[in-house]
């Protein structure tokens, strides 16, 4: 019978099996940080090349607001007062073409609600050279012409309307009725129906 006897003052230890196991977690770090060293420089260069499209849209639009006001600027000369007012006559034949007064009577008819009419309407172009109606409208109840403004703003030929005045001290002779106690100043952006048509086939 043989016995195997350790007679060193230090046990024998698996060195290979604690590199192996040391390897792996070093190598497991190492990936970690290369992930992490990827996703940031990732991320810089994505952030960095936003920076410089708004950079590039920022001057853009620098450029073309130092040209606006140098257009602004030379229409503004009295020499050119002939061409800003002929721009202003043109502007009002495009109004004039694209504003109907019947289809807006019709459009209003379906709207407002009873107790309540118009008193006078005023069509112009905004900035946005879209067309603004202004309505002076009068009634016995301050609810009709919030009722109004609610029926303007689910129509697909009105939007963003809203009641800029009120107003309870009537003028007689300004198309007030017996009975009108309330008056209101309401504005909205109005749509013809051949353009909000356009409009939704389009979404």
């Amino acid at each position: 019978m043989k016995f195997k006897i350790n007679l060193a003052s230090q046990p024998y230890e698996n060195a290979q099996r604690f590199f192996l196991l040391w390897g792996a977690a070093l190598l497991a770090a190492a990936l970690f940080t290369a992930a992490l060293v990827y996703g940031a420089v990732a991320g810089w260069r994505h952030t960095h090349a936003v920076s410089q499209k708004i950079a590039v849209e920022k001057s853009t639009l620098e450029k073309l607001q130092r040209l606006e006001q140098q257009d602004l600027a030379i229409l503004n000369k009295p020499d050119n007062r002939d061409v800003r007012d002929k721009s202003q006559v043109l502007n009002s034949l495009i109004l004039r073409k694209e504003f109907s007064w019947t289809l807006i009577f019709a459009d209003l008819e379906r709207l407002v609600p009873t107790r309540l009419h118009v008193i006078s309407i005023a069509p112009q172009l905004d900035l946005n050279n879209e067309i603004e109606v202004h309505m002076v409208v009068a009634g016995d109840s301050r609810e009709k012409a919030i009722e109004l403004v609610q029926n303007m703003e689910k129509s697909r030929e009105f939007r963003h309307a809203q009641v800029l005045s009120e107003s309870s001290t009537l003028r007689e002779g300004t198309g007030t009725q017996p009975g009108d106690t309330v008056q209101f100043e309401i504005t909205a952006q109005y749509v013809p129906v051949t353009a909000a048509a356009q409009e939704g086939s389009g979404q």
